[in-house]
């Protein structure tokens, strides 16, 4: 019964083996797998049927189709030349494949001559008669680049992509036109101009969607404008593009920190440092962060490994001082504090709280001079003239004291602290302890 059995499994497949071995069948399922782009397994495929049939020309001019997919001119003609070889009706296919390369050189003479549209009509012919030739593409692409048409380079490198994903030339020019849309895009934003720089970074999009400085650009821009769900929407694309882009996990973070979600900013800003262990901005966001959930080891340990990473790194200095302020720890704060005012200059906050921790441990004239330095970059900010009210008062000048506190409670968020000086200097008695 099984040596039935095994016969009949013989006779079943037999027929079907030799079905697929059929030159004419091997070239046809050739030709699907060249429609796919799958150019590899369709090579061995035809060779398959060569050595089925040594002779079989169909297979040769199949060859020599799928060596112009990948912008192999040299090996089109040749495989051209053995179909003709084999059978002499091939003699148009061959002759055809020699024109290519005339036009072709006429194209790069008339480049030469900068005669441009005579060398995009050179190729252009070449495209309509062989739309599945990367080459014809590249160079309408790079005569575009040649007279700076950035969009026109564009859309003919990104076709020649498209018939051939992997045309390193045309990946290389297309790349180059990206970033000068990248770069267009930027110079627009440092202007100021938004909507350029958005209908640049969107063009480069266009052309190439794998291009995730575009998005992370994009990403930038929206969470600039406070438009929240479009920058996380730009930043995800990015992380999708390329995971280990540590920036775009930062500013995820920032984007939700920004939006009060806490624990997903954590999680974010955690992420960028796992993939970039001194990103001294994350570490101090991270631990400004666990200060404010109330989670103060965390917060310090991760505040003192960022400063030990990049002791340059002036915010690191203020979130720690800053925590040690929120635990009382004075004199901590004001050490971390000067070195972050030392830092950097320029932040009125980081001055705002070496003044209070100043004040906090009675030293005046350090508080006075913190305070001054914050209301001269920030003359709005009530906190600094809050803070400089305090250490004139407790130097015992009252009259500047209250100047001061009159000038905090211009500012609504300090109107309160500010009255409530302003009655402890008009009624000293009721605060008398």
């Amino acid at each position: 019964m099984l040596k039935k059995l095994f016969s009949f499994s013989i006779l079943f497949i037999f027929p079907i083996y030799l079905y697929s071995q059929n030159p004419e069948t091997l070239l046809g399922l050739a030709e699907k797998q060249m429609a796919d782009k799958e150019l590899v397994i369709a090579e061995e495929t035809l060779k398959k049927a060569l050595q089925i049939d040594p002779s079989f020309a169909p297979a040769f001019q199949a060859l020599s189709k799928l060596a112009l997919q990948k912008g192999d001119l040299t090996t089109a003609n040749s495989y051209s030349i053995q179909a003709v070889q084999a059978d002499e009706d091939y003699r148009s296919w061959s002759d055809g494949i020699s024109k290519i390369a005339q036009k072709i050189q006429n194209g790069r003479t008339s480049i030469q001559k900068r005669m441009f549209d005579d060398a995009i009509k050179e190729y252009s012919e070449i495209l309509s008669d062989f739309p599945y030739f990367p080459e014809a593409a590249f160079y309408i692409g790079l005569t575009y680049f040649k007279q700076k048409n950035i969009e026109g380079a564009a859309e003919y490198f990104k076709q020649a992509l498209d018939i051939y994903p992997k045309h390193g030339k045309a990946r290389k020019g297309l790349n180059n036109v990206t970033k000068q849309f990248l770069n267009n895009g930027n110079n627009a934003y440092k202007r100021g101009d938004i909507e350029r720089a958005t209908n640049y970074y969107k063009k480069a999009i266009e052309f190439d969607d794998s291009f995730y400085l575009a998005y992370f650009q994009l990403g930038v821009l929206e969470k600039k404008m406070g438009r929240s769900e479009a920058a996380i929407k730009y930043l995800t694309s990015v992380i999708e593009i390329k995971p280990d882009h540590d920036k775009s996990w930062f500013t995820l973070a920032s984007v939700h920190e920004s939006d009060g979600n806490y624990k997903e900013a954590i999680k974010n800003y955690e992420k960028a440092i796992d993939i970039n262990s001194k990103y001294s901005k994350a570490y101090g966001n991270l631990g400004k962060l666990y200060t404010i959930e109330g989670n103060y080891e965390l917060a310090e340990k991760t505040l003192n490994n960022v400063i030990g990473i990049d002791n340059q790194y002036a915010d690191g200095f203020m979130h720690l001082g800053h925590l040690y302020l929120i635990q009382e720890k004075f004199d901590l704060a004001f050490d971390n504090l000067i070195i972050s005012t030392e830092l950097d200059n320029r932040d009125f906050n980081k001055f705002f709280q070496l003044a209070t921790a100043a004040n906090s441990l009675e030293k005046w004239d350090d508080g006075s001079k913190a305070a001054q330095k914050c209301t001269e970059l920030q003359k709005r900010f009530g906190g600094g003239w809050y803070e400089l009210g305090v250490s004139a008062f407790g130097k015992g000048n009252k009259t500047r004291a209250k100047r001061y506190f009159d000038e905090a409670h211009k500012d609504r968020d300090w109107r309160e602290l500010a009255a409530l000086k302003i009655d402890e200097i008009n009624n000293p008695l009721k605060y008398q302890k």
